[in-house]
């Protein structure tokens, strides 16, 4: 883009007003000069007018009395006119009878006469009416006008126009000469007093204002000098603003280097050490207590990125390198990675290592990095996360639960002492078994290393930060107040913000991981001495608690929880009884057409506890994912179902398709596939009557691996349905390619489709979408007639809950099929 040329204001403003006094004078002018061109046309048209109105009276007269010769008279009277060019009277031929010049005199008008026109001569004739214009290409008038004369002379011929051309050229050249004339003194005088102006302008506003702009260039500098005389209020107010703001500059001055001293000593403080990485030139300022993390001297190390890159371990480097160049093309989100670097000794250190891009070239490249590196060495070790002597890193054994129990015993003495409260923050990651199972014991201990890093890289400040099992951490907080609610409140506070750290996501070994956790907290002031089970096993109460989606993750234990509850890490040794003692069981839900038709039955868990009661499937289950029963279980459900469909066959009864809910943990193992098709072909039934419903996340990890399974159980007629569809923890292309039997509507979204209409476009615009796909949808959970009428008119295919049924036990189901009785549907 061009740039345009730098004036001064003490050339631009006067050129600016002159050039603009000239236009308005200009315009002025030319305006003028029309007008009077106009005007003296005009009056001379009026005075034509009236002497032709004179001249017909004349000819009628004369020709009444054939006093040919008075009209002559007249006729040379008006030649004596200089500026009268043509002046004639014509007969019906437009023969010319009278002239102002002798020779014109019976000749014909259209020959010898340059203006004239013959059809303008038959236009006036016949209406009657006179035309008189002003033709300033011409710079003449000319007339014609018409005449009302019967008598006729000698040669036979009616007269019967008066034809003339005035020429007007004289006038308006004297009329433009007097206007030229008084424009020019009009403009010296002006130009004269616009320079006059100019000059008062140049030291009352330009001259200050020039002084200003160079007094502010000074501004920080201890040349500043705004002893500047104005004139005006604008340019005193400006002169002030410059102080002040000079003033504020100062300030803001010593702010800022106070504030860069005081986040270089947070930072240091924190044990962070800076680096900051210019990309394209290579360059790479790391600060002193970056170098002190690796035992050097602040003078012992140079600033370059090699400094950097030479120190990384050999087995971290191609990952940590990957890492990095992933996020500087935009693939990652954040840099964050837990690696080992060499210390001056020549041992390595795990550190954890931040940054954030924060300035980008002019095609959005980014140019410059800074981050943090934390010394987390002693916090790795305190998770017992060391490197194995194959080679590889994994996780030896967990933290002493001595060492835990100790801490919470000084930690009650703690808040004993200060009257504080305090707090325990049980942390369990929720499908990290699916993950571990799915990418490999490797990649999952890598996963942990990076929570337990993050974690401890965060909150070790805080507290003390532990692992207690796979999937599970624990961080000890203290000082949170006096006051209960006070505590709960920062309590709660700081799970939301564990939490969101651990909900950033993960990168390890170009796979993109998304965990999240649930907390369970328990507050307390040590004034009830208890033994540390105890408050673990609160902990792990309010855990449970915080699977509620009520708890946006987060549960603080109340004593009321422990009532008629089984404790959740009782639930895994009492579920490897529970099969074998008779206490699980099947139920059966319909899930029916619009016509209701039974389409398709979902299999249901129940688990009756002789001490208990019945136990909650989403508890015990959510349990026995945490561990391997869920396999038995899983497995000892499709042995049940087979033995139905074998009892339906044997009564020649039409079996519906069996629905089995297989969770993503097993649906991942190796064997998965082979394990099943045994057990279906070994009760010698067909595929076709079983359907398996995954949920979405069974995409979260190894999508290509869950996508070829879903294909080969399919080949084998199992027909492969997806739960809470449209919940958004799958991508929708990765659906791409897969035929479902079926697809299950998110029961979310049915909470408030009484009342909310926007919910109703939402459940249509996914129906839509499903049926674009070919997926037929089960709307689930239909409590009232309302919700069913509404997911009606959406367009649902299949239809499943209280309203229309409730879940069967095994005599009920199998009456139900043999009678191929309907269930009612439309309200």
């Amino acid at each position: 883009m061009p740039r345009l040329p730098k004036l001064s204001l003490s050339i631009l403003v006067p050129v600016c007003i002159f050039i603009l006094y000239l236009g308005l004078v200009s315009g002025e002018y030319f305006y003028e000069h029309a007008e009077l061109n106009e005007q003296l046309a005009l009056r001379q048209s009026e005075q034509i007018q009236k002497d032709l109105f004179r001249m017909r009276h004349v000819v009628e007269t004369s020709l009444l009395i054939q006093d040919l010769e008075r009209i002559e008279q007249e006729v040379a009277l008006v030649s004596t006119d200089q500026n009268m060019m043509v002046y004639v009277i014509l007969d019906s031929a437009s023969e010319i009878q009278f002239a102002n010049h002798i020779i014109w005199r019976e000749s014909n008008a259209t020959n010898v006469l340059e203006g004239y026109s013959a059809d303008l001569h038959r236009s006036v004739i016949s209406n009657n009416k006179s035309y008189i214009k002003v033709n300033f290409e011409r710079l003449s008038i000319q007339a014609y006008y018409p005449l009302n004369a019967n008598s006729r002379y000698s040669n036979s011929n009616s007269v019967e126009l008066i034809y003339l051309e005035y020429d007007i050229a004289n006038l308006l050249a004297e009329a433009v000469d007097s206007l030229l004339k008084r424009f020019i003194e009009i403009w010296g005088i002006g130009a004269l007093l616009l320079s006059l102006f100019c000059v008062m302008l140049h030291y009352l506003l330009i001259r200050p204002l020039t002084q200003l702009s160079q007094a502010a260039k000074n501004l920080d500098s201890p040349d500043f000098n705004t002893d500047i005389l104005c004139a005006s209020t604008e340019l005193i107010n400006l002169r002030d603003y410059l102080n002040q703001v000079n003033g504020r500059l100062s300030r803001s001055k010593k702010r800022l280097n106070d504030a860069e001293q005081r986040w270089l000593f947070a930072v240091e403080g924190a044990r962070n050490g800076i680096w900051d990485w210019c990309i394209s030139t290579g360059d790479v300022f790391v600060s002193d207590r970056w170098k002190d993390i690796l035992g050097y001297q602040p003078y012992e190390l140079d600033n370059d990125y090699s400094v950097w890159e030479s120190r990384l371990h050999r087995d971290d480097k191609a990952q940590v390198l990957n890492t990095l160049q992933n996020y500087i093309n935009n693939q990652h989100e954040y840099y964050e990675s837990v690696h080992r670097l060499r210390h001056k000794d020549g041992r390595y250190i795990w550190i954890l290592d931040r940054g954030k891009i924060v300035e980008w070239d002019e095609r959005g490249r980014p140019s410059r990095i800074i981050g943090t590196i934390t010394d987390v060495s002693g916090d790795v070790k305190s998770q017992n996360i060391t490197n194995d002597k194959q080679g590889h890193n994994g996780l030896t054994d967990l933290i002493n639960r001595d060492v835990l129990a100790d801490q919470l015993y000084d930690l009650q003495v703690f808040s004993r002492k200060t009257g504080q409260f305090s707090a325990l923050l049980m942390i369990n990651l929720d499908n990290f078994k699916l993950i571990n199972d799915a990418l490999g014991r490797q990649l999952g201990d890598r996963l942990l290393m990076q929570i337990a890093a993050r974690l401890s890289g965060t909150f070790s400040s805080a507290g003390l930060v532990a692992r207690l099992g796979a999937d599970e951490f624990v961080i000890l907080a203290k000082n949170f107040g006096n006051e209960i609610d006070q505590a709960n409140k920062r309590a709660l506070a700081l799970a939301s913000e564990v939490r969101q750290l651990i909900g950033r996501g993960f990168t390890i070994s170009d796979q993109n991981l998304t965990i999240s956790a649930r907390i369970g907290l328990v507050v307390f002031d040590g004034i009830e001495s208890l033994e540390p089970q105890v408050l673990l096993a609160r902990a792990d109460s309010a855990l449970e608690q915080a699977k509620d989606s009520r708890s946006n993750g987060c549960a603080i234990y109340q004593a009321e929880l422990d009532q008629n509850q089984v404790q959740p890490f009782k639930l895994q040794n009492e579920l490897k009884l529970a099969i074998h003692n008779q206490q699980m069981s099947l139920v059966y839900q319909p899930v029916v057409d619009q016509a209701g038709q039974l389409n398709s039955v979902e299999v249901l868990m129940r688990w009756y506890h002789p001490q208990y009661g019945y136990i909650s499937p989403r508890k015990f289950i959510a349990s026995a994912e945490l561990s391997d029963c869920i396999f038995e279980l899983e497995l000892w459900a499709l042995d049940k179902v087979c033995e139905v469909i074998r009892e339906l066959q044997q009564a020649n009864a039409t079996v519906p398709i069996m629905s089995l809910n297989v969770s993503s943990r097993h649906f991942h193992q190796d064997h998965f596939v082979n394990v099943i098709m045994n057990r279906i072909n070994a009760a010698q039934i067909s595929p076709t009557l079983l359907q398996f419903e995954l949920a979405e996340d069974v995409f979260v990890v190894n999508a290509n691996v869950a996508r070829n399974k879903i294909a080969e159980l399919q080949r084998f007629g199992v027909n492969i349905a997806m739960d809470n569809f449209g919940s958004g923890s799958c991508a929708v292309h990765l659906l791409q390619g897969i035929r479902f039997s079926q697809v299950k509507l998110a029961a979310v979204y049915l909470e408030d489709i009484e009342f909310n209409p926007e919910t109703f476009n939402i459940i249509s615009a996914i129906v839509e979408f499903a049926a674009k796909l070919n997926f037929p949808v089960v709307a689930k959970q239909i409590e009232n007639k309302q919700q069913l009428n509404l997911l009606t008119h959406a367009k649902c295919t299949w239809f499943q809950g209280y309203i229309i049924s409730r879940p069967l036990v095994h005599d009920d189901i199998i009456q139900l099929i043999k009678t191929q009785l309907s269930l009612s549907v439309v309200p």
